[in-house]
């Protein structure tokens, strides 16, 4: 079955699902990641006293088979439970408080991108290669053109789990079986990575949606003597999605200040001096409008949109969208 070739776009979580399951049945897979690392937006940012968790900060499962991927991640320690001391703003609703009660909340140990590492198998990984077009050969095969004037190729089936919006480019000028993506609806999230020089004195390490410029707050690093070790404290927040739509094209100077004012005034305490402090712009960060399906095919079966925003804005949802592609496109190829 390795005569079978396909391409996976994108080294996030549903991409590399779809391509360890296809590569589990023999076939010979290819993932393309227009980044230098690999896991979406269960990103990592290294600095000189550690790691920022600046994407997704933890992970819950409702699906049972996600769970039990979970569980395989802690055996292989590369994820852990988490249970921080949780501040519930008066934004967070009902709904959110009682969704809360019920999940089990895991990180990826040591860091939030070490949680992909039951999934990458000795298949072909294409990393700083961003794909920006798919040529139909004829009705079995494609190839893919990338921004480096690159051809790859030919490929039996193509998986794409790129946010909605690039996946829509890539897949609409194919065929119009793709433009529901169009109705997606993904928010962007400034994200702040601020390391103080002493510990911020809360009696928490996390806030869910303590104003309306942020969402999420939250210690980087989890101690059980965290106001006796050494310093610095490494906090990551992340901006509301309608703060980040206001403030989208801000530089990163002024979403820095802005934001650091907001946590000055949410969390009621004046804040250390800054050892360091950076922002990152994720312009498809949450998924507000899903597709309302775990993934979308056409081209006879053989080109599927899949990720998060199928599904909704977990990760568990990129998971299970990317694990339905995986089964589509053997049920296309082998039947």
């Amino acid at each position: 079955m390795t005569s079978i070739r396909i391409a996976i776009i994108g080294a996030g979580m549903a991409g590399l699902k779809a391509a360890s399951t296809l590569h589990k049945t023999g076939m010979n897979v290819t993932v393309f990641e227009k980044s230098r690392g690999l896991g979406g937006r269960l990103a990592s940012r290294r600095t000189e006293f550690g790691h920022f968790n600046h994407g997704a900060q933890y992970v819950t499962a409702r699906h049972p088979g996600f769970a039990a991927y979970l569980e395989q991640a802690k055996s292989f320690n590369a994820a852990q439970n988490w249970k921080p001391n949780l501040h519930h703003g008066q934004e967070t609703s009902p709904q959110q408080l009682g969704n809360l009660a019920l999940d089990h909340w895991y990180q990826g140990a040591p860091q939030m991108n070490k949680l992909i590492g039951p999934l990458v198998e000795p298949f072909e990984i294409l990393k700083q290669h961003q794909i920006t077009r798919i040529e139909q050969l004829n009705t079995r095969s494609f190839a893919l053109h990338d921004d480096l004037d690159g051809k790859f190729g030919p490929f039996d089936g193509v998986i794409v789990t790129a946010p909605a919006p690039q996946t829509a480019q890539l897949l609409q000028p194919l065929s119009q079986r793709y433009y529901p993506i169009g109705d997606v609806v993904m928010a962007p999230c400034w994200a702040v990575m601020a390391a103080f020089e002493t510990p911020l004195p809360t009696a928490f390490d996390a806030m869910l949606h303590p104003s309306p410029a942020i969402s999420w707050a939250a210690r980087s690093k989890q101690s059980d003597h965290l106001f006796h070790r050494r310093c610095p404290d490494p906090w990551v927040l992340h901006a509301s999605p309608h703060w980040s739509r206001d403030h989208l094209e801000d530089d990163q100077e002024r979403v820095i200040e802005k934001l650091l004012g907001a946590l000055r005034d949410v969390s009621g305490v004046k804040l250390p001096d800054l050892h360091s402090v950076q922002a990152h712009r994720w312009r498809y960060a949450r998924t507000e409008t899903p597709l309302g399906s775990s993934h979308l095919n056409g081209m006879n079966g053989r080109v599927i949109a899949a990720g998060d925003w199928c599904l909704g804005a977990r990760v568990e949802a990129a998971w299970r969208s990317g694990q339905s592609a995986a089964h589509a496109m053997i049920e296309t190829l082998i039947g």
